[in-house]
């Protein structure tokens, strides 16, 4: 299911105009500085149309006048003596604003190429940077309401619809500018046929609205196509070794191949869309010009300019074509840009962006004032009410069933989900009013799943930070991971691949503790992050940890073993329910 956005509802052939408007409302979204940028491109897209005209008007007089001698009169060319006012013009002058005009044309279509090319690739690299980093300024909260191949496919693809919308727009503006030119001169030339073409012209526009509809339904299952295989791919990725346990190798490909068809039929209706509006295009351009063909006996007008007519029409035809395509192509592309702009809209996460007080340590205790946290969809709060306290420089142990909301009180003490009631306050002060990111350095997670990624055993107790690798194998022996990181081939430098899927629950989740420990923080959070490890290895991991006496120590754990280590003791239990003896 998309969680972006709802299915697009569908408009009438009316609406096939207003969707140039709705495009370049929503790139000003998304790249406010588009405006001018664009108007340059269009105007230099214009220009390039204009000195096609102006070649292809001067090329038709000159096949006329290439057997006659001397001077030659401006009237020859039918337009020039409503701008030249009937100046003689010379064979050689009439040859050099031809290719002046080649020339021209040439020099503006590669400087128009060369400048879209760069402001579309800008354009990718700053949507696929905001989508990036929308993802880690969102709350945390929502970011779990996402499917991560959603998010994925939106990063590494949809992104592009930006740019692609982009450059339709460009090319739409382009095409429909060199249409009024062209228009603008068949009307000097021959003002019959300019009517002509304009009457097919409509006629047209109108027959092509039908398509609309089609193609925006054609680009909202395409996209859904899409979304589905990446995240079959994904889900197979994660669980490979389930899939394999399960013998569901034969089940995973036929829903994949089936997946992959369906990606494939949308893509081919959508080529056969396109051939079919494409012929419909020259169809319509053809019987224009077989109309006037047909008609040239009964028009008022002189042959040459008839011929340069017809001629500017025929070298219309790509235009309006392109002109057509493009109006296509953003109904095509309005799912993919629905979706780019509706993770743009989340809010970000506001501790992430404000300015709080700095804190150097926890000097005193970390106090819960009746705290409660309820998820969003939730039928009752995960916690509820709830005071206590934790010294600092002490070992605290959180002990409850399943559900009593142990793991949810280190997400708040972590600032990944803020309480919904109470108070939460860091040696007095209230840790919304902390700056977010030096309590975070104080801090260091370890949990029962450790997300590990690929790379090397050292970039994942690393972890992309700064730390020496002095640090990094000092946590590996805290964490007992050094005993079987060296009998691994490349010991600190192997290899782990994707998640690490080659390591054992154990060895993950010391390599987890490793991490934690690295940064050598002053908090450290375990959520049962040594329930794989056997006994012994578990006591010899919390005894290695309390060796530091200035780190505060706060632990989840199940076992019974693991909270006596503890000095306190903090129970979720609820309360046994009372009964009246009547």
């Amino acid at each position: 299911m998309n969680r972006f956005r709802k299915p697009p509802s569908p408009k009438p052939a009316s609406a096939y105009n207003l969707i140039v408007a709705s495009r370049f409302r929503e790139l000003l979204q998304l790249v406010p500085t588009l405006r001018l940028k664009m108007m340059v491109m269009i105007t230099l897209g214009i220009l390039t149309g204009l000195s096609e005209m102006v070649g292809i008007t001067f090329l038709v007089s000159l096949v006329f006048l290439l057997g006659q001698q001397g001077p030659v009169s401006g009237s020859a060319v039918a337009w020039l003596p409503a701008f030249f006012g009937g100046n003689d013009l010379s064979k050689p002058v009439l040859i050099g604003i031809l290719i002046g005009s080649i020339i021209l044309r040439i020099l503006l279509g590669c400087a128009n190429s060369l400048i879209a090319s760069a402001v579309n690739h800008r354009i990718s690299d700053r949507m696929r940077d905001r989508l990036y980093a929308k993802v880690l300024t969102m709350p945390f909260q929502r970011f779990q309401d996402y499917e991560r191949s959603d998010l994925i496919n939106v990063i590494a693809t949809e992104s592009y619809a930006v740019s692609s919308a982009y450059a339709s727009l460009v090319r739409l503006g382009v095409n429909f500018g060199t249409i009024v030119i062209f228009g603008v001169g068949m009307l000097v030339m021959a003002w019959p046929i300019a009517l002509l073409a304009l009457a097919f012209g409509f006629i047209h526009n109108f027959v092509l609205g039908f398509f609309a509809g089609a193609y925006r339904r054609l680009g909202a299952s395409a996209l859904a196509a899409v979304e589905a295989l990446t995240q079959l791919s994904w889900t197979t990725l994660q669980t490979l070794k389930a899939v394999k346990s399960f013998g569901m190798e034969k089940r995973h490909q036929q829903l994949f191949e089936a997946l992959s068809n369906d990606v494939g039929q949308t893509w081919r209706r959508s080529d056969w869309m396109g051939a079919i509006t494409s012929l419909l295009s020259e169809i319509l351009t053809f019987g224009v010009i077989l109309t006037i063909i047909l008609s040239s006996e009964f028009l008022p007008v002189d042959f040459k300019a008839a011929l340069s007519a017809t001629i500017l029409l025929y070298r219309l035809q790509p235009h309006i074509k392109g002109f057509d395509s493009q109006i296509l192509s953003l109904y095509e592309m309005e799912a993919s840009l629905q979706n780019v702009l509706a993770l743009l809209s989340e809010k970000d996460d506001i501790k992430q962006a404000s300015q709080g007080e700095k804190v150097s340590r926890l000097a005193e205790a970390l106090v819960f004032h009746d705290v409660s946290f309820a998820y969003e969809r939730s039928n009752a709060p995960a916690v509820h009410n709830l005071s206590f306290s934790i010294r600092a420089g002490e070992t605290t142990a959180l002990t409850g069933p399943s559900g009593s909301g142990k793991t949810t009180i280190l997400n708040m003490i972590l600032d990944l989900n803020p309480p919904t009631q109470g108070l939460i306050t860091v040696d007095g002060r209230d840790l919304t009013t902390i700056d977010r990111s030096s309590w975070l350095q104080l801090l260091s997670v370890s949990g029962q799943d450790v997300e590990l990624m690929e790379g090397t055993v050292l970039d994942n107790i690393r972890f992309r930070r700064d730390i020496s690798e002095q640090d990094i194998r000092w946590a590996a022996d805290v964490a007992c991971a050094t005993e079987f990181i060296k009998d691994l081939p490349y010991g600190f430098d192997e290899w782990l691949g994707d998640e690490a899927i080659r390591l054992s629950g154990g060895q993950r989740q010391r390599i987890g503790l490793a991490r934690a420990l690295a940064g050598r923080p002053q908090i450290l959070l375990l959520d049962e992050a040594t329930s794989a490890l056997d006994e012994e290895t578990e006591m010899r991991v919390f005894s290695a940890m309390k060796e530091d006496a200035g780190r505060t120590l706060i632990v989840v754990s199940h076992r019974p073993a693991v909270a006596r280590l503890m000095k306190n003791r903090i129970d979720l239990r609820p309360p046994a329910p009372t009964s009246k003896l009547g």
